[in-house]
């Protein structure tokens, strides 16, 4: 089976390793997916990754890969995002496989649990990531303008628009939005100012936003 690129031993995997890791890799059937070893030799693997050996993180990959792939790809749906996850997963076996003892329990269920923290951590960067592009189209309406009674008729109309439904909103959303909107600050600066949670702010920001959309629907409509 092939081995990731990126991953340690990817190039030359029997170049460092003891003779006892290249016979059992070499034992393999072209094309045919080995079977999975038990318990003792997963753990022989991993203490000898552990140690540095890019044959073993090979064989480790080679065997166990599959599985996380499978639980990597339902959790975050899009191929090319699981692969990279996966490589993640095993970078992270690389340098880490000291860590693992059997009080952890078994290899295998060591493994998919980091698989699996892997892919939702992803997940809610990807989330995080679409959040904020929406959270910055939804700004359009809301942009700051002064009310100042020597602007154009059509403009001066929006700015009070604007200002009624700023109005309208809780005092808590309707703080947050002109601390990010009108006074300019971050998220975190905000946050800082308020005494309140990053998340929270967030949430805030964004609810608002929400509710503004909704009330300034007719003037988007006409504009």
């Amino acid at each position: 089976m092939r081995v990731m690129h990126g991953l340690p031993g990817s190039s030359s995997p029997g170049t460092s390793s003891s003779e006892r890791l290249t016979a059992a890799r070499t034992g393999a059937g072209a094309g045919v997916a080995p079977a999975t070893p038990g318990q003792e030799r997963l753990a022989f693997l991993v203490s000898a990754v552990a140690a540095g050996e890019h044959a073993a993180m090979a064989e480790f990959y080679d065997a166990t890969q599959r599985f996380v792939l499978t639980l990597v790809s339902r959790l975050v749906r899009d191929r090319s995002i699981a692969e990279e996850v996966t490589l993640d997963v095993y970078l992270q076996v690389w340098r880490r496989a000291a860590s693992y003892t059997s009080a952890r329990g078994k290899v295998l269920a060591w493994l998919l649990t980091i698989a699996r923290s892997r892919a939702l951590d992803r997940n809610r960067s990807e989330r995080a990531r679409v959040a904020e592009t929406d959270v910055t189209e939804e700004t359009r309406l809301a942009a700051p303008c002064a009310c100042d009674p020597t602007l154009e008729p059509e403009r001066a109309e929006r700015c009070e628009l604007v200002a009624k439904a700023l109005a309208l909103l809780p005092e808590v959303q309707r703080r947050a939005v002109e601390l990010a909107y009108f006074g300019g600050l971050s998220h975190t600066e905000i946050a800082a100012r308020l005494g309140e949670p990053l998340g929270t702010v967030k949430t805030r920001v964004r609810l608002g936003l929400l509710k503004l959309r909704e009330l300034l629907r007719p003037l988007e409509q006409t504009s």
